[in-house]
């Protein structure tokens, strides 16, 4: 009887959380198009800034997307390893993408050195994983049903 209660209560928390991240996702689609739309309204056209911004938020979108993706494939009782390697991917790649330069030369070294090897440790750990037949692709997946 615990076990059905407990079972019960997380299928709902895991379902109110999936739900909050479709929210999320919605919300930050459109603080991208009102972000879009003051940058070029007020200027007439988009600054190296404002497309950092823009780049920036699209890609938290995409991490929200990701997030929500692991839930589904967790609420299925799925083989979520594949979707959180994704999400990590994401993740680096934003920072990538937003690395700001202008600071003192050692610490943009060093910032870039972490974040070369967090892909090399991303790609790595996807790389023997999808070897070793624990993580397969969503096309084999497909596939094979």
């Amino acid at each position: 009887m615990f076990n059905k209660i407990m079972h019960v209560a997380v299928d709902a928390l895991e379902r109110a959380i999936a739900f909050l991240l479709v929210v999320i996702a919605a919300l930050g689609a459109v603080d991208l198009i009102v972000e879009m739309y003051n940058a070029v309204s007020e200027r007439g056209y988009l600054t190296p800034d404002t497309i950092l911004r823009v780049l920036d938020s699209v890609l938290v979108v995409f991490i929200v997307i990701e997030l929500f993706n692991i839930a589904l494939a967790y609420m299925k009782r799925k083989n979520v390893i594949a979707t959180v390697m994704e999400a990590g991917l994401v993740a680096v790649v934003r920072k990538l993408v937003i690395f700001e330069t202008n600071a003192e030369a050692s610490y943009v070294l060093m910032k870039a050195a972490a974040l070369g090897i967090l892909i090399l440790a991303i790609s790595l750990t996807w790389y023997l994983l999808r070897r070793s037949g624990v993580c397969e692709s969503e096309s084999a997946e497909t596939a094979s049903h």
